[in-house]
């Protein structure tokens, strides 16, 4: 009961900074606004940070707070779960609060946009985003447009000319939030889609979403301005080219939207597939956005999003900490098919989902690149160990089977020839589709990894006695070759739940083979009989490679297991910079400028106009630059302290260290648990039909006449984007007719 207490008073504290920080944003632009920063400054200005401190406690303090109780919340959540319990099964008020996020989550309204699809959740967030902007953009311009109409100008002036100047300033001050916002779904660890359960590659999109938006925000904001300049050049004495000691620098600003040009050009998808290495080279540019920005506004305006900045340098840190160091391959397995299988050793309290996913770097492959792959194990199965699985498609990961291949052809090395870097694993918070008593999984060719992951954990929680989890499982996968049925051979149910065949689980397997005739049973005993398109030539034996024996045991670990070390080092990260921030203006700042001189205020955001010894303010630039290295101290040196102690602390209760054992060899024979060897598998039970795609609507309807008695059904797809547009059409059609059955739609992709 005390756990159910502290759960409700840590909602409400993070609903009251979230409605906190919103609320600021909708007065930043109005005159309350103006008043309540000019009352914050007289009673939270201090020496110590002179007008650092107001900006510090407004803007940038919330964000922090907000990520702290997050984690302090999900830690509680965790160490005091609710049972879990099917929506049937809940209270009624509670059922209607998951009707209402079902409605919210899994109803796609808009199908085959270019923004994807889109559900009502996705609207809701755009529409709040759109409405935030338009409304610190359009309050106070619309009055200044009308005062420009109503004033007699100069002779010379155009009017015209005074209102690009108006729209200018505003898509500026617009920009904060957007600058805000774009960091939050970009951070893998993020303590908030944590909190509000939002999948990273869902994350994804709303930062390229934002990234767009922002982006054209600040061209608008830099052609505006620059047209100002230009048609007032003989009457001011600013100059788009200008770097001013003191105050707005115009050249920076002009720096800043030519690096956003760059990275925005090479983050379009015809840029990123095609060409990775320069993608993700380029995208590292936003720290030149992100500078030049803050060298642009100067110190003071930069705090409106510099909290969200900081959480995302913070979660880059944690990334690299982690990928810093290679970690150990159990066994790489090439299937003649081409699959690749790789297995790593994991930390025991490392937990993740059964959608989790998990980033690796080969650099023998590529040092840039970090790709994203789905788990295949659940972590209720192996506590020790993970698994994935990799089909060769594009040029990184033909790349990769190549590199195994022919090391294993010319036999140069002993043990895995692969040195690898990890970085994960992240998963949802939840597993949402436990709650659902049926589970219709579409998967489209490599698409079926996460569903592998989500059987091995249903079979799990059936051998630990588990209620109230799904009791039907109805599996379509869609391959374009025989080839790729294999990778059903992974999963035996017998082995994992002897007792599957009399449970309450059962699992219907529909496999569809689009370019080939499957009238042939001879290649479903083998299905390697016939060579794969990437895979290994025709009559090519399994390829295996395990550990070599002189080697320790690296495994997966990640300070990201732990809530209240991450709380702490958000905690650190933040003290530590306004501490040295405080000392920086302590014995920098002030000693050149005198803090009792006045400071005026500009659309009711205040700025120094302190003057120093010879009436001289100190320069802009400088305090900025001071800004970053606090941010790089706090970061880096208070945050890292706590890192450090987390590792010293996880090493003196690691295990000793375990040698691994065999040398690479070569195999053809039946291993029980290696891919297409057991016998006993999820592809002998499985019906399929070749030469033909399926349909998803006539397929759903069968499913829904066979479950037409359960109220919803959890619709989970993988695959390519046309694949899920189609069964996010199917789902909406049906749902929008009301029919009995309602079919929630969930997506997951890893193509990031």
């Amino acid at each position: 009961m005390a756990a159910l207490f502290t759960k409700i008073a840590l909602l409400l504290i993070l609903w009251g900074l979230f409605l906190f920080w919103w609320i600021e944003w909708l007065i930043y632009p109005t005159s309350a606004g103006t008043d309540y920063k000019a009352q914050a400054i007289e009673d939270t200005r201090s020496d110590f940070l002179d007008l650092n401190g107001p900006y510090y406690l407004m803007w940038t303090l919330p964000v922090f707070l907000f990520a702290i109780v997050a984690l302090v919340y999900l830690e509680i959540r965790q160490r005091y779960p609710e049972g879990q319990r099917r929506t049937s099964e809940l209270p009624k008020w509670r059922q209607l609060l998951a009707k209402i996020s079902s409605a919210l989550f899994t109803q796609p309204i808009l199908v085959g946009t270019p923004m994807g699809i889109l559900t009502a959740i996705d609207l809701l967030v755009i529409a709040l985003v759109g409405f935030t902007f338009l409304w610190i953009f359009c309050y106070p311009l619309l009055p200044a447009l009308d005062l420009v109409d109503a004033t007699k100008m100069k002779p010379g002036i155009d009017r015209w000319m005074i209102k690009v100047g108006r729209v200018g300033t505003w898509t500026g001050r617009g920009w904060y939030l957007l600058m805000a916002l774009l960091f939050f779904p970009i951070s893998r660890g993020s303590p908030i889609l944590r909190l509000v359960n939002v999948p990273f590659e869902h994350a994804v999109r709303y930062h390229r979403w934002l990234g767009h938006f922002s982006l054209w925000i600040l061209l608008t904001h830099s052609i505006t301005f620059s047209l100002h300049i230009y048609y007032t050049g003989g009457r001011t004495t600013e100059s788009i080219w200008q770097w001013k000691r003191f105050g707005v620098s115009n050249l920076a600003g002009v720096l800043s939207m030519l690096a956003g040009i760059v990275l925005w050009v090479t983050s379009l998808e015809l840029v990123r597939k095609r060409f990775f290495d320069v993608f993700y080279i380029t995208h590292h540019m936003y720290l030149l956005v992100f500078a030049f920005g803050c060298w642009h506004v100067g110190d003071f305006s930069s705090f409106y999003f510099l909290g969200c900045v900081m959480l995302f340098f913070i979660d880059r840190f944690l990334r690299a900490v982690q990928s810093r160091k290679p970690v150990s391959v159990l066994s790489a397995q090439v299937l003649p098919s081409g699959l690749i299988k790789l297995k790593f050793p994991m930390s025991p309290s490392l937990t993740y989902s059964a959608l989790g996913m998990i980033y690796i770097n080969v650099p023998s492959v590529s040092k840039f690149q970090w790709h994203p792959f789905s788990t295949t194990s659940s972590s209720l199965e192996k506590q020790d160990e993970m698994s994935i699985c990799i089909k060769p498609q594009g040029g990184w990961t033909k790349n990769l089977l190549k590199s195994l291949t022919d090391t294993e052809t010319k036999t140069k090395s002993a043990g895995c020839p692969l040195k690898i870097f990890a970085e994960g694993p992240y998963s949802p918070e939840t597993d949402y589709f436990l709650r659902y008593k049926t589970l219709v999984l579409v998967a489209g060719g490599v698409g079926i990894t996460p569903f592998m992951a989500i059987i091995r954990d249903l079979l799990c929680r059936y051998q630990k006695g588990q209620e109230s989890i799904p009791e039907n499982v109805e599996l379509i996968w869609c391959v374009p070759r025989k080839t790729d049925l294999g990778t059903l051979r992974d999963i035996s149910p017998e082995e994992i739940y002897p007792e599957v065949t009399t449970s309450k689980l059962k699992i219907c397997v529909r496999c569809f083979v689009t370019r080939e005739n499957a009238g042939n049973s001879n290649w479903k005993e083998n299905p390697n009989k016939a060579p794969a398109e990437g895979g290994l030539p025709l009559g090519s034996e399994e390829i295996v490679f395990t550990g070599a024996d002189d080697q320790p045991r690296k495994e997966v670990t990640h300070i990201g297991e732990s809530n209240l070390w991450i709380a702490a080092v958000i905690a650190a990260s933040t003290t530590g910079f306004i501490i040295m921030h405080g000392i920086f203006h302590i014995a920098v700042v002030r000693p050149n400028n005198h803090s009792s001189a006045p400071f005026f205020f500009e659309h009711g955001a205040a700025h120094s106009a302190d003057a120093g010894p010879q009436g001289k303010p100190f320069p802009t630039a400088v305090t900025v630059t001071l800004l970053f290295v606090s941010m790089f101290l706090g970061v880096v040196v208070f945050g890292g302290a706590v890192v450090l102690a987390w590792m010293l602390s996880k090493r003196s209760l690691s295990k000793t260290e375990v040698a691994f054992i065999t040398s690479p060899k070569k195999t053809n024979s039946a291993v029980a648990g290696d891919l297409e060897g057991n016998q006993l598998s999820l592809l002998d039970q499985a019906s399929i039909v070749g030469g033909s795609r399926p349909s998803i609507a006539g397929l759903f309807e069968v499913v829904g006449e066979k479950y037409s008695g359960e109220e919803e059904l959890c619709v989970l797809v993988c695959g390519p984007e046309s694949l899920q547009e189609s069964v996010a059409d199917v789902c909406r059609s049906r749902n929008f007719k009301y029919c009995n059955t309602q079919f929630q739609f969930y997506s997951t992709s890893f193509d990031l």
